[in-house]
């Protein structure tokens, strides 16, 4: 329902904007430094201290003034979202071929009296996890602005996105426990071991530390497009009659929780975006 709300009203824009006298057009292009953020309410143990990530956002846009005082302007741009994880952290079971077959791991730790490894009764480890996500965003604006030849200005309006790429980038060598604690490492039969030799070493024995370097694609985990709403200010600095500069500052936030599956958590995405833009007046 949030979404076709979100579709109605930039249809509506549409509308407006081809109300609006093409001399007054102005379109252009921007670059911006953005700083992405993954956050989610649920305590969810997959999404849970997940700190800020850098990126990219550019863009062009149309702008249509209605008065000396508002306009309305559309943007595609092509955003970079994520965060990023370090630590002891839980490990899915989709990750842990890597480290050979699900059903065997299950099997031996049943020999051991432990429960099976599952998505809500993972193993963990210790290291770097980055969530990069690239979108394709489409925002319309109702913009304020006063002044004239420096001239100020306050934005705000709804946005739709789509998923263009997902990439959980991991790194780091670590022993794999059965606790988030880490203090029950995952164990294998010592190979060696005979009671009658004391120098053979105990009868089970740590699994040595695993590399967690990876790169795996997670676009098929994740909702295809998301909607939410963008607000900003910032400056624009006139050069003439036809052209225009501007520096900007804008936070976004997605209103569409972005897994499918909620046993990985339900995190909506956002960032915050300092531009550089140049506009032409048609």
């Amino acid at each position: 329902m949030k979404s076709t709300t979100s579709i109605k009203l930039i249809l509506l824009t549409f509308f407006l904007m081809g109300q609006v006298s093409f001399a007054q057009v102005k379109i252009g292009g921007k670059v911006g430094y953005s700083i992405g953020r993954i956050t989610d309410n649920s305590d969810n143990i997959y999404t849970e201290d997940y700190e800020s990530s850098s990126g990219v956002d550019i863009g062009v846009f149309v702008e249509y003034p209605v008065s000396e005082l508002f306009s309305l302007q559309m943007e595609v741009l092509y955003t970079q979202r994520g965060g990023e994880r370090i630590g002891l952290q839980p490990i899915p079971t989709a990750a842990l071929s890597a480290f050979g077959s699900v059903d065997q791991l299950n099997y031996m730790l049943s020999l051991q009296g432990k429960d099976p490894v599952t998505d809500s009764n993972p193993m963990y480890g210790d290291f770097k996890n980055v969530s990069e996500l690239n979108y394709i965003e489409i925002p319309v604006l109702g913009k304020l602005g006063w002044g004239d030849t420096w001239r100020w200005y306050v934005e705000a309006g709804p946005y739709i996105g789509f998923l263009v790429n997902a990439e959980q980038v991991t790194s780091g060598t670590s022993l794999i426990t059965l606790d988030a604690e880490g203090r029950d490492p995952l164990v294998v039969f010592n190979p060696n071991y005979d009671p009658t030799d004391p120098s053979s070493g105990p009868l089970k024995v740590p699994v040595p530390p695993q590399s967690f370097d990876a790169e795996t694609s997670t676009r098929s985990e994740l909702n295809t497009y998301n909607y939410g709403f963008h607000a900003g200010t910032g400056i624009i600095r006139k050069l003439g009659d036809k052209h225009e500069v501007y520096l900007g500052f804008r936070g976004s936030w997605g209103a569409r929780t972005i897994q499918k599956n909620k046993i990985f958590g339900e995190s909506h995405i956002g960032g915050l975006v300092f531009s550089l833009g140049y506009a032409y007046v048609l």
